[in-house]
């Protein structure tokens, strides 16, 4: 049973590095984009990407990371022992700030959805600044994801 826990974390944290690769191809898309309707549609397609694989990929963390820390067998961290794993007990306060942060790029981005739904097939400055916002957010938790990632591979202290 770890080791179908292991493998959802092992994938839900691909998910997220592809998210963050997706999300960051769709923002360029949109900082060099002059027609407004190429870049709505590269703001919703960022947020998508976000959204499938950012948001998911911290449920599937938490969800695998919680069942792996319970489940006997595997290699036995437990409900932590901090003394013993230092590596451990940052990656652990670096994920509750990311969980955070992904409530608050959650809410930014239905702002951000609901301010396109009303305006239609037109593009203000406001709707943009939603997106930007949203967008700030989520890149936050990537990078968070990025050094958590490098944590959970070196183990370095």
């Amino acid at each position: 049973m770890y080791q179908i826990f292991y493998w959802v974390h092992i994938v839900s944290y691909i998910a997220w590095l592809l998210a963050f690769v997706m999300s960051t191809f769709y923002a360029v898309k949109v900082w060099g984009e002059d027609d407004a309707v190429k870049r709505r549609k590269s703001m919703r397609s960022e947020r998508l990407a976000t959204s499938i694989g950012g948001h998911l990929g911290a449920l599937g963390i938490l969800i695998s990371g919680g069942a792996m820390a319970s489940i006997p067998g595997g290699p036995q961290w437990g409900w932590f022992n901090f003394e013993f794993y230092p590596w451990l007990a940052v990656k652990q306060i670096i994920f509750l700030i990311i969980l955070v942060l992904v409530g608050i790029s959650i809410k930014k981005s239905i702002a951000f959805k609901k301010k396109m739904k009303r305006e239609k097939d037109v593009m203000t400055t406001e709707t943009s600044e939603k997106w930007r916002k949203a967008y700030r957010w989520s890149l936050a938790v990537y990078i968070l994801v990025v050094v958590n990632t490098i944590l959970g591979l070196t183990k370095p202290f």
